[in-house]
């Protein structure tokens, strides 16, 4: 019987040690950055916020960084883009003159949350707003039922902005636990991950990202701005193939639109934008649109007629509080084809030069 005691404790103390060297590698290599232990991202933003494109940043959290960038800004940005990946193609260039100071902080799978998260950093560590700010408006932010939740990477920044916007009538929750996140330091996946993730430290002499003079090269680049620029296969997709994906893309689980049955989040969203406005900020509404395959199929399913709801509800509201839109998620109205498209819903940077070239918002 002590045997088996003796034996019983052994094994669980080699298990304990196992569980918690897995948990202190994983939180100290931090490969996506969630708990704020990522000195390579942190360089990265340093980098870019110095005035040097990168390239190679890949698979890391995009809401730390965002923060990274707000903290590491050397000037105060004129005008911003807020937005999912649908709007990170969006470049200076396209629309404002040489001197406007401008980023695009735009993420992937952009909710609500991300927008107000946003502005509250820059209220919170800079104590000012951008003069002019672009929402890149997704339909999904008025579903319920997205199911994006990475938001909470900056949940300290939503919850101090959402107190300004509410006078403070929101109770103070940033100090909630993210469950998920620590669940990550035993997670068997996020394990592998982040082995893999060390090789390549090693490899690169502790960097994941480098300085680049041109974006013609074949990688993932982040220009000065903010916007980005993808390896060659998207940037040169095939159409056959975008078509496919145009198809595909209707099938099954559709992006964050499942569910999608009431408009959602209208009274804060409508708080949020009266706040800004309060502020004398311009706000400009982006919709970017949808391959015309993908969206011709969506159009014929009744589940999916929010997508259309969802833009004559920004457009009138827009109207009432003088908003300037620009876009549609109808590529018909722009005349885009397939063509224009790397995907079901991710255009080419032709269809944002297109739209804003033809607006006229120039700043």
């Amino acid at each position: 019987m002590k045997k088996n005691l003796k034996w019983l404790k052994y094994s669980s103390g080699v298990i304990i040690f196992i569980i918690l060297s897995i948990s202190i590698f994983n939180y100290k290599i931090d490969r996506l950055g969630l708990f704020e232990n990522s000195n390579y991202l942190s360089n990265a933003a340093k980098t870019l916020t110095n005035g040097n494109m990168i390239a190679g940043l890949k698979n890391y959290d995009e809401r730390l960084f965002q923060e990274l960038i707000i903290k590491n800004l050397k000037v105060k940005n004129d005008a911003i883009v807020i937005g999912s990946s649908r709007s990170m193609e969006l470049r200076k260039r396209f629309f404002l003159k040489e001197e406007t100071y401008f980023f695009n902080h735009s993420v992937s799978g952009a909710s609500l949350e991300d927008y107000i998260a946003i502005i509250g950093a820059y209220e919170s560590i800079h104590n000012y707003l951008p003069n002019t700010i672009i929402m890149g408006i997704d339909p999904w932010i008025f579903n319920k039922n997205n199911y994006q939740n990475r938001w909470q990477t900056l949940n300290k920044y939503y919850h101090y902005e959402l107190n300004k916007i509410t006078n403070n009538k929101q109770s103070n929750k940033q100090n909630t636990i993210n469950i998920d996140k620590w669940k990550q330091l035993i997670n068997y996946d996020y394990t592998v991950e982040s082995i893999k993730f060390f090789k390549l430290l090693l490899k690169n002499k502790g960097s994941t990202f480098y300085v680049v003079k041109t974006t013609e090269i074949d990688d993932s680049i982040k220009e000065t701005d903010g916007s980005i620029h993808y390896p060659y296969k998207i940037r040169n997709s095939d159409y056959e193939e975008v078509k496919q994906a145009a198809i595909s893309y209707t099938k099954g689980q559709v992006y964050s639109l499942n569910k999608f049955d009431t408009l959602s989040n209208v009274v804060i969203f409508e708080e949020f934008i009266k706040y800004l406005q309060l502020k004398n900020i311009d706000i400009v509404f982006f919709l970017s649109p949808y391959n015309p395959i993908t969206y011709d199929l969506l159009m014929k399913e009744i589940k999916y007629q929010y997508i259309d709801i969802a833009e004559k509800y920004l457009i009138n509201f827009a109207k009432q509080q003088n908003i300037t839109v620009i876009g549609s998620y109808n590529p018909h109205k722009y005349g885009f084809t397939n063509k224009d498209f790397f995907d079901g819903m991710h255009s080419h940077e032709v269809v944002a030069k297109k739209i804003f070239q033809s607006t006229d918002i120039k700043r």
